[in-house]
């Protein structure tokens, strides 16, 4: 499942893909990241990587250590563009989930 909202108690944008969260401080950083999604020539990378046998084709940097990836399906990869292209076209205003309580954003954020 994925899902991308602003959170009501911090104000960041949270984008969950399963059980993974990346965490975006504000709109000109979401859009700097949908500007590398658009870039990415996923057709190239799907036929590299689908030779090497990986049933998941689509491989993204998590972070700017390059040390942790996300893998995705070219459905998948597709999706994922689209729930931010329109989080993005709303002008992040389309989803907003509410923070339960304080230990809920504690877990959210590791502190």
């Amino acid at each position: 499942m994925m899902r991308i909202f602003t959170c009501s108690s911090c104000s960041k944008i949270h984008l969950e893909i399963g059980n993974t969260q990346i965490h975006f401080k504000a709109l000109p950083d979401l859009k700097k990241y949908m500007e590398t999604l658009d870039s990415i020539d996923a057709t190239y990378y799907e036929a590299i990587n689908r030779k090497k046998g990986l049933a998941r084709v689509i491989i993204l940097p998590l972070d700017t250590s390059g040390a942790v990836h996300i893998g995705f399906t070219m459905q998948e990869f597709d999706e994922l563009k689209a729930i931010i292209r329109n989080y993005l076209l709303e002008g992040g205003k389309c989803s907003r989930r509410p923070i339960i309580n304080k230990k809920e954003l504690m877990a959210i954020h590791w502190n």
